[in-house]
């Protein structure tokens, strides 16, 4: 069966935020961008930033991905223009654990891209961690390719 894609109600949303928050920022620190002790703060701020009025914020939509009544999932897509193109960033997509490797990450990605096509969106964006391999792969799959490229080499002392 297919998923279907829910909006968020408050309740939905604050379950998000305090995982998409939390999550960001131990991406960010695996990464190397930021220090543990600094992710917190910075990764609020960045939502903050990005969803200022919270589920109101115009051109974001903030969807509860659901087999049937049973939620498996969030995604969080964001309208926005490459020059004058109009695109859809994808900002967040999160199965649960326990519901990984059963095909909802793809599902919820070619519904996104469906709902993109819909809005009049040319592209759908997309930023990945690099470790982050499974997620690579099916991005690939699904015909993504690299658009930008940060590269990192870990310097031993001499």
């Amino acid at each position: 069966m297919p998923v279907t894609l829910a909006p968020m109600d408050n309740a939905d949303f604050v379950t998000f935020a305090e995982r998409a928050v939390a999550e960001y920022g131990q991406g960010m620190v695996a990464s190397g961008e930021w220090a543990s002790e600094e992710a917190s703060q910075k990764s609020r701020n960045v939502f903050e930033q990005l969803l200022p009025q919270g589920l109101q914020t115009e051109n974001n939509q903030l969807w509860v991905i659901k087999d049937e009544d049973r939620r498996v999932g969030e995604l969080w897509l964001a309208q926005r223009h490459a020059g004058t193109r109009p695109i859809v960033f994808i900002l967040d997509l999160y199965i649960e654990p326990g519901e990984r490797r059963q095909g909802y990450a793809r599902q919820s990605m070619l519904a996104a891209e469906a709902w993109a096509r819909q809005t009049g969106c040319e592209e759908v964006r997309l930023h990945v961690f690099g470790r982050n391999d499974a997620a690579r792969r099916l991005y690939e799959q699904l015909g993504y390719g690299v658009a930008s490229l940060t590269m990192a080499k870990p310097l031993l002392p001499a």
